[in-house]
C-alpha cells in the first residue's frame, strides 16, 4: 500500500459524528511528546499534516485525517502530562476511553512508547484499555534512532516486560531516518484487509 494522498478532516473533542465518517480507522495513541504527529507526518510523507509541538501535553482533542479516500486516520490526545490539571487528565481518559470502547469503524491501534524510557503508569493503563476494548494493536517504540543497537535490544525487552507484549509485536520506529515506516504501513494494510500493490 502506498499513502498517495491524506488531508485533514477535523477535530473532535468526544466519540461523536464527522463528516465521513463510517470508513475504517486506524488509531495513533501514545503519551504527550512521544511523538504521534512526527509519525503521522512520517508515515504520510507530510510533514505539515499534523501540527508538532515540543510542549507536551498541547493536542487536547482528537484529530481526524483521511488517507487515500480511504480509511480515517486518528490521532489520539496525549496522555500523562503532568503539568496538566487531575480534571483535565480525567477528561482525556473519558475521551479516550469512550472512542476506544465506542468506535465500530476502528480496526487497529498504534500505541507509541518512547524507546528511551520504560513504560509509565499511564502507558500500562493505556494498553490495559486497549486490551480490555478487545483490539488488534502494535506498540511502536519511538526515537529509535536516539539508541544503539544494543541499547535497542534492551529497551524493547523491557517493554516486552512491562506491556506484556513479544517482541514481534514492538516495532522501532523514527520520524527522523523513517525506520519502521514500511512496517507500519504493511501493518495497517493487514488491519483494513487491503491487497498488496504490484510494483
Amino acid at each position: 500500500m502506498r499513502i498517495k494522498k491524506a488531508s485533514f478532516v477535523t477535530s473532535i473533542v468526544k466519540n461523536s459524528d464527522f463528516p465521513g465518517r463510517g470508513l475504517d480507522q486506524i488509531a495513533v495513541a501514545g503519551k504527550s511528546n512521544v511523538g504521534k504527529s512526527s509519525l503521522i507526518n512520517c508515515l504520510c510523507n507530510n510533514q505539515k499534516l499534523a501540527r508538532t509541538s515540543s510542549e507536551p501535553g498541547k493536542t487536547r482533542v482528537i484529530n481526524i485525517f483521511l488517507i487515500n479516500e480511504a480509511f480515517h486516520l486518528i490521532d489520539l490526545p496525549g496522555y500523562g502530562y503532568a503539568k496538566v490539571s487531575k480534571a483535565m487528565q480525567e477528561d482525556w481518559g473519558t475521551m479516550m476511553n469512550d472512542f476506544l470502547c465506542g468506535s465500530p469503524h476502528l480496526k487497529h491501534i498504534f500505541h507509541l512508547v518512547d524507546i528511551r524510557h520504560e513504560p509509565g503508569q499511564h502507558d500500562r493503563q493505556m494498553a490495559e484499555w486497549i486490551k480490555a476494548a478487545g483490539l488488534p494493536y502494535t506498540v511502536v517504540a519511538t526515537k529509535a534512532d536516539k539508541l544503539s543497537k544494543a541499547q535497542r535490544q534492551r529497551s524493547v525487552q523491557l517493554i516486552c516486560r512491562t506491556l506484556a507484549v513479544q517482541p514481534w509485536e514492538v516495532i522501532p520506529f523514527s520520524s527522523l531516518n523513517g525506520e519502521g515506516r514500511e512496517r507500519l504501513i504493511q501493518r495497517i494494510q493487514e488491519a483494513l484487509g487491503l491487497e498488496e500493490e504490484t510494483p
